[in-house]
């Protein structure tokens, strides 16, 4: 299975993962949604197991979803900072600054 880093994935079906250090199980059910990391991983982001990491061993890593880490990095930063009315003040829209994040990160990446 190939994926990109950052790039956002939905479980297709519903399935259990065990936690490493308690043992516990967690469904992931179909539509639960996360994020593959560089040593691919994926980082759960909605349903019960949102924060938490599962490891893949069958994933091959094929460059970068530039526009999916634009996406995560502009929405930590306006939760973390409050920018809406920033934003709204200077008649900037969410896409415009998602789009020149992903500029910077096709630059660095």
């Amino acid at each position: 299975m190939s994926k990109k880093i950052g790039q956002e994935i939905t479980s297709t079906q519903d399935f259990e993962i065990e936690l490493t250090l308690s043992g516990n199980k967690l469904l992931v059910k179909e539509g639960d949604k996360g994020f593959v990391d560089s040593k691919g991983n994926v980082h759960y982001t909605t349903g019960q197991a949102r924060g938490k990491i599962q490891c893949l061993t069958n994933i091959e890593l094929k460059g970068y979803d530039y526009e999916n880490i634009a996406k995560m990095i502009f929405k930590r930063i306006k939760n973390e900072f409050g920018l809406s009315e920033y934003l709204e003040d200077y008649e900037i829209s969410e896409k415009d600054l998602v789009n020149e994040i992903e500029d910077i990160l096709s630059d660095i990446l």
